[in-house]
């Protein structure tokens, strides 16, 4: 839901070129995160076109950053599977003199300190981080205790800050 929710904010910006920076294929939640920025799209009769995989690192792959700031029809949104991903969309925008949200869209996913501390602050899909920790910590002592879990997936719902790294196509 937090992929679908992030490509419906750009979406209701009025951007339809949004590219997808993600993490490894594999992952299962770089794959959670593709399925409803593509959602989103299909939903909007769009073709997801402007896609990227690499590593959930702010070093993600710039090759394929700078590829997609330099086509001739560059997207006007990105949405980044991680907010360490965004900030170095940040990085190679600023030194493309690209300026984020006037010229560039971005949001990120984590709704980490990162992400409110980057300039501008990035809009991020955050995941309650703290109630994972939670989650994590009663299922260690449930097995430390010889306990079966009752389950072996826990879904948590995120949400949508919206900050300054996005703003309305102009």
């Amino acid at each position: 839901m937090g992929g679908k929710a992030a490509t419906a904010h750009l979406l209701g910006l009025g951007h339809r070129r949004i590219a997808y920076l993600g993490g490894p294929e594999s992952t299962e939640c770089n794959q959670a995160r593709l399925h409803g920025y593509l959602c989103a799209l299909t939903a909007h009769g769009l073709a997801p076109d402007l896609l990227t995989h690499g590593r959930f690192r702010a070093d993600h792959d710039t090759e394929g950053v700078t590829a997609l700031l330099a086509r001739n029809n560059p997207p006007t949104a990105i949405f980044a599977g991680k907010d360490a991903i965004a900030v170095g969309v940040l990085r190679e925008a600023r030194r493309r003199g690209i300026r984020v949200p006037e010229d560039l869209s971005l949001l990120g996913f984590d709704g980490t300190a990162l992400a409110q501390d980057s300039v501008p602050a990035l809009t991020p899909v955050a995941q309650p981080l703290q109630e994972m920790r939670r989650a994590t910590l009663r299922a260690v002592l449930r097995q430390s205790r010889g306990e079966q879990p009752d389950t072996h997936r826990v879904e948590l719902a995120t949400q949508f800050a919206v900050r300054e790294s996005t703003t309305r196509l102009r």
